[in-house]
């Protein structure tokens, strides 16, 4: 291969780089490929105390939004007094 050629090709992937990796960030296949040949590890697998493969089959299951939907259990203080406390007309 000659120079010209290398250089026109480093020329393309430098041009194209931003849609080169939107692509390979939306495909997890390729980020993972993409990562292993970097030496890096795959952030995209499933990292968690348990890597049960029951845990990983059922992991689309979880109801994530069940713990957005309970009420908060702390209290306001300004000035030492709770937000929440009913004023007595003084």
């Amino acid at each position: 291969m000659s120079n010209d050629k290398i250089n026109k090709q480093i020329e393309i992937q430098h041009k194209y780089k931003n849609t080169f990796d939107n692509i390979i960030n939306k495909t997890p296949y390729l980020k993972k490929l993409r990562d292993q040949s970097e030496g890096l590890k795959y952030k995209g697998d499933i990292i968690s105390g348990d890597n049960s493969d029951q845990y990983k089959s059922n992991y689309d299951q979880i109801d994530w939004t069940a713990t957005k939907n309970q009420k908060k259990n702390y209290r306001v203080k300004i000035n030492g007094v709770y937000v929440d406390e009913e004023k007595d007309g003084n």
